[in-house]
């Protein structure tokens, strides 16, 4: 459920602050079977969402949202019936002010069924003399007055390549709301007019460092300088295939790539990792530094992987399945959470859910994450502050304030996934 709570909060697509608590009604159980009468009801557990500007005046606004409990085969009554959305559009985060206000309704024209999501578009207008807001975005549940919210920072101005361009995969009907393609999908990158424009793409070689712990507060080491592997012209609003991997910069203009946006084309497992040689890398977070050098030198990974889990366990082969499923599973999701211009596994934020798991809340603004653990037997609250920083791939990217003192939580946290004691 916590993880839930964090895809909700999350990518830019977060409420401001949210008790998992309240994130998701319990599953049907066995006492619904004894009460009849009792009925589940559709419950929102996840939002996400995005913006594309279709001209000065007008933005169009993509909600995904993961809903519990819903009938594939009445979906549209059963959220009319369940929710009510509206949207109010401020100056600022902390601002209340209102300078535009909406309801959203579910409609055929725009509610769409897809991947087990419910996707809901609307649009909004700019308001006179203003070229940035802020979005809020609420979901209502009519029966238990729960709301699900969501915040979304909107340029109207267009300044990236990003406001006005989307990546579509499949049917082109809806932008994606992830920042990688696998390679055995076809895609476009399209604008709301779908007129043809000409785009460079700049692929680099991807192979950016893990993040650093927590407590590493010397001076952070700069971006490797990255190598251009090659530039193709494309067109926008038409299929395009890709089977090199790699970082993927989209630009109007090559002497000009302040304002593009980047994604990653990946392997057709991922976010998920399966060959053992993507498995041994993210052991880091969970090693000593004398491990992580044995594990890396050894030429065979799989012999590697297999060595390194039965020595923390003692040889115990049933721990050593149970660490590993519980571990890779949490990569995967720090993957579908929070890749950008590098696997989400290495950004800040993919270390921290990785070794603590989601926060129970989330603060934002407009240039900082806070995210909170709350106080349990053994700890007092712990809280790790994200701020946000410039980055001509991606315009969430954020680092991690780090501290000397986090190593009195970290490590018991990393002694927990070493012996098993990482609840699943």
């Amino acid at each position: 459920m916590r993880k839930i709570l964090l895809y909700t909060l999350l990518l830019g697509l977060a409420a401001c602050a949210t008790s998992k608590k309240n994130t998701k009604e319990p599953r049907e159980t066995k006492a619904a079977t004894v009460y009849p009468d009792i009925t589940v009801k559709p419950v929102v557990v996840a939002i996400k969402s995005r913006y594309i500007v279709k001209d000065s005046s007008l933005a169009r606004v993509f909600l995904e949202m993961e809903v519990e409990n819903l009938s594939k085969v009445n979906a549209l009554q059963q959220l009319k019936e369940t929710f009510r959305m509206s949207w109010l559009l401020q100056s600022d985060y902390g601002v209340r002010d209102r300078l535009a206000y909406n309801r959203v309704d579910f409609t055929e024209q725009n509610v769409l069924l897809r991947d087990n999501k419910v996707e809901v578009s609307f649009e909004i207008q700019r308001p006179k003399n203003i070229t940035r807001a802020l979005l809020l975005t609420e979901i209502f549940e009519v029966l238990t007055s729960k709301k699900s919210n969501n915040d979304l920072v909107v340029d109207f101005s267009a300044t990236r390549l990003s406001d006005r361009y989307g990546l579509f995969v499949n049917d082109y009907s809806r932008p994606i709301f992830r920042n990688y393609i696998n390679k055995k999908d076809t895609f476009q990158i399209r604008s709301l007019d779908n007129h043809i424009n000409e785009l460079f793409l700049i692929r680099y070689t991807n192979e950016f460092d893990p993040a650093q712990s927590p407590m590493a507060t010397s001076l952070r080491p700069p971006f490797r300088s990255l190598k251009i592997e090659e530039i193709l012209k494309v067109k926008s609003g038409t299929p395009l295939h890709l089977e090199n991997e790699g970082l993927y910069f989209a630009v109007e203009d090559t002497m000009n790539t302040r304002n593009g946006f980047g994604f990653l084309i990946v392997d057709n497992r991922y976010p998920r990792y399966t060959m053992p040689e993507k498995l041994v890398k993210p052991l880091i977070y969970m090693s000593t530094s004398q491990e992580t050098r044995t594990v890396s030198e050894n030429a065979d990974a799989k012999q590697a992987m297999d060595s390194y889990f039965l020595g923390i366990t003692g040889g115990n082969q049933a721990l050593a399945k149970k660490i590993i499923r519980t571990y890779y599973r949490r990569i995967e999701e720090a993957n579908q959470l929070f890749t950008s211009f590098k696997e989400g596994w290495k950004t800040d934020k993919g270390m921290v859910y990785i070794v603590l798991g989601p926060p129970n809340k989330v603060q934002r603004s407009r240039d900082r994450e806070v995210w909170m653990y709350a106080q349990t037997q053994n700890f007092s609250e712990i809280i790790f502050t994200f701020n946000k920083k410039p980055n001509q791939f991606t315009d969430n990217y954020y680092e991690l304030v780090r501290y000397p003192e986090y190593q009195a939580y970290w490590y018991p946290f990393v002694e927990a996934w070493r012996t098993g004691n990482v609840a699943e």
